[in-house]
């Protein structure tokens, strides 16, 4: 066995085992780096805690499974998929003697409506748990109802870089407790002062503002730069480019996104300093070692409920004060470091101090119908770790009984486990359920694909650009959808370039990450035996659909000579004067905006 330089975790080595010998219940807090995610599933397999069994480790992101799964198998002188592997969306690296399996968190919970007993499983370990992700809430608490009943051989473990372990350790009594200091150095945080800041300027500008002063001055350290998403990565790195100060660095992207080999690259060591420009994967699941300045921009893809949409989706938000203060960390694993936040002290101050637990902003029906089907009949006697919002529970009951997932008795019903094939918001599997006896699932699944993402077209545009734009792609008054399908066709059709794009008032960026969603949702439908081959169809195929998925968003009109409209279940508003259906009495609102005191479509 190939053993990596001795890592802070090693000295809860013993106590872990004697810990586990009193209670099959633990939690244990250690900092960022500390060499946790990678070393304790071996300890559990090396100690005989886990016997000829297997240990789960859940993990809240993709390539976090992956990476540190091709690390233990590294450490561990094997290949991956043998001995240790991972298990994530549409991809399985396995074998029958897997011994340690890194997974995402849905992954699990799937697992254990198959396989209620969860045969061959002697440990479930929940990693970051801090970031308290819906999937990993609901997994932790039907693992411990298996632990109490069948299973009380089964050993459970939570851990993460920061804990509120006291709602923890109550939740999970009765359960043991261990804590690793670690070994941390001194950052000097800085923030930029007043006359630094402009709203206008683009936060990579100003990024790549703060590693050129950091040059100047005399640095010549590693970098990790923290961006949202692989829009502003991009962006970011174009901007250091244009630096004579990056010429001696290497300028590396890190996100899910990217190709194995490019994540890869991110988290090697080389000769020369290297710029790394990551999202918040890089926050607490991997450690990138040698970094010693951190330049943070204070934002994040936060996964929250999207009432426009009347789904979940990613926003670009502020991040909390223990998510900076966790980002920072990162420059002072292997020496003093510095950290250059992009907003000031004061402005810190009055942000959130730890981020809403997802059950707190998302929407449920997806878990609940999983919940459902894993025969959970009374969702307010679940035991929540932190329970939803009554009115959440209720919006998603009443979702699902609209879309025939639920009869009216909230129990399953034959169309909502078919749906439960879809790792896909209810609406969608929905859709796409319904697009196979239509006709039109590749229709489907760009409708989905649109949808997901910041807005395909901009509003408001001028004339010339609107008359271009109508001369194009037709003035299509049966549906914004199809407009938007036109509009992504054309953008397509010539590769996304940015001119051929604002000539018609199309994002873009928008418009090309729709391609790999596409691509994605057809993959599922395929798996599930839909026919996926793009077909012309009737307009009605997928206005038939769409309401299928989004039947609580019917919308009437209320008179001819306003825009004032009636949704179901009550509730009223106004369409939109830039859409194109004001001539139907009758439409769907995909999506809905609040404006003073009215929605609209």
């Amino acid at each position: 066995m190939n053993f990596p330089e001795q890592l802070p975790i090693e000295e809860v080595r013993q106590p872990l085992k004697a810990a586990l010998q009193q209670s099959h219940r633990l939690i244990l807090s250690a900092p960022t780096g500390s060499g946790k995610s990678t070393q304790i599933p071996q300890m559990l397999l090396d100690e005989g805690l886990i016997g000829e069994g297997e240990v789960v480790v859940l993990q809240p992101r993709r390539l976090a499974a992956r990476m540190l799964a091709t690390r233990v198998a590294q450490e561990r002188q094997g290949p991956l998929g043998q001995e240790v592997g991972y298990q994530i969306r549409f991809e399985k690296v396995i074998s029958s003697k897997t011994r340690i399996r890194f997974v995402t968190e849905g992954i699990l919970l799937r697992q254990m409506i198959q396989d209620p007993m969860l045969k061959g499983v002697q440990a479930i370990v929940f990693d970051e748990f801090h970031e308290r992700h819906l999937y990993g809430d609901i997994t932790l608490a039907r693992a411990m109802d298996l632990q109490s009943g069948p299973r009380p051989d089964l050993k459970i473990l939570v851990m993460s870089a920061t804990l509120e372990t006291q709602r923890l350790s109550e939740y999970l009594q009765p359960c043991e407790a261990l804590n690793s200091e670690g070994r941390t150095y001194p950052v000097d945080i800085r923030y930029l002062k007043p006359g630094q800041m402009d709203s206008r300027d683009p936060v990579w500008d100003l990024a790549a503002d703060a590693f050129g002063h950091y040059v100047r001055q005399g640095g010549r350290g590693d970098v990790l730069i923290f961006m949202p998403g692989g829009y502003e990565i991009q962006k970011t790195l174009q901007s250091l480019r244009l630096l004579s100060e990056s010429k001696e660095y290497m300028l590396l992207p890190l996100h899910g996104e990217l190709p194995m080999q490019e994540q890869d690259a991110a988290v090697s060591a080389y000769d020369h300093p290297k710029v790394v420009v990551a999202t918040n994967v890089a926050e607490t699941s991997l450690t990138i070692q040698g970094i010693e300045l951190v330049i943070d921009s204070g934002l994040a893809r936060i996964a929250r409920y999207d009432p426009y949409r009347g789904m979940n989706t990613l926003l670009v938000e502020k991040i909390s004060q223990a998510s900076a203060a966790q980002r920072a960390g990162r420059a002072g694993r292997t020496g003093p470091g510095i950290c250059m936040r992009l907003w000031s002290e004061r402005e810190h101050e009055q942000r959130l101090s730890v981020e809403l637990p997802e059950v707190k902003r998302l929407d449920l029906s997806e878990v609940i119908l999983t919940l459902k089907a894993a025969g959970i009949k009374d969702l307010a006697s679940f035991k929540w770790l932190e329970a939803p919002d009554t009115q959440r529970l209720k919006d998603a009951l009443r979702l699902l009984t609209d879309l025939g997932a639920l009869d009216a008795h909230q129990a399953m019903t034959s169309l909502g486990k078919q749906m439960l094939a879809f790792p896909l918001h209810p609406r969608y599997a929905r859709m796409l359920l319904a697009a196979q006896e239509l006709g039109c699932v590749y229709q489907a699944a760009l409708v989905a694909a649109l949808t997901q993402g910041r807005d395909l077209l901009i509003r408001k545009v001028d004339r010339s650009t609107r008359e271009h734009r109508e001369e194009l792609l037709g003035d299509q008054s049966v549906s914004d959808l199809f407009l938007l399908m036109r509009a992504w066709s054309y953008a397509s059709q010539n590769k996304f370039q940015l001119n051929a794009c604002k000539a018609l008032g199309i994002h873009a960026q928008s418009a090309r990450t729709v391609k790999p969603l596409l691509e994605h949702f057809l993959r599922i439908a395929k798996s599930e035996g839909l026919d996926i081959e793009p077909r012309v169809v009737e307009d009605a195929a997928i206005q038939k659909c769409m309401l299928l998925g989004f039947s609580d968003r019917l919308a009437a009109r209320l008179d001819r000579g306003t825009l004032r409209c009636e949704l179901v279940h009550g509730r009223r508003g106004d369409l939109a004067r830039e859409s194109v259906v004001h001539g139907a009495s009758m439409f769907v609102a995909a999506e809905i905006r609040e404006i003073g005191k009215h929605e609209g479509e």
